[in-house]
């Protein structure tokens, strides 16, 4: 996996990933119990970053289940909606 971290013209910030495909294949071998967790200070970045795989919206939400507090922010993809 390769780690990023940028400033945009903008001043927003941009993090970058890139998976390997061994990273992928595990994704796709063991989803739910492989998770990359990306450390912010590490990066420079205020936030830590959490990236994970499931088969469907459903799975990937019994997995961070715990995480899910009152003062999470949830933003779901408009496409999914339907």
């Amino acid at each position: 996996m390769i780690k990023a971290s940028a400033t945009l013209s903008d001043g927003r910030h941009l993090l970058v990933l890139g998976l390997s495909f061994r990273n992928l294949d595990r994704f796709r071998a063991e989803p739910g119990d492989t998770f990359i967790r990306i450390d912010g200070e590490q990066m420079g970045l205020p936030v830590d970053v959490l990236i994970f795989s499931g088969e469907t919206e459903a799975h990937l939400q019994t997995h961070i289940e715990a995480l899910i507090t009152s003062s999470t922010k949830v933003h779901i993809d408009p496409k999914l909606k339907s």
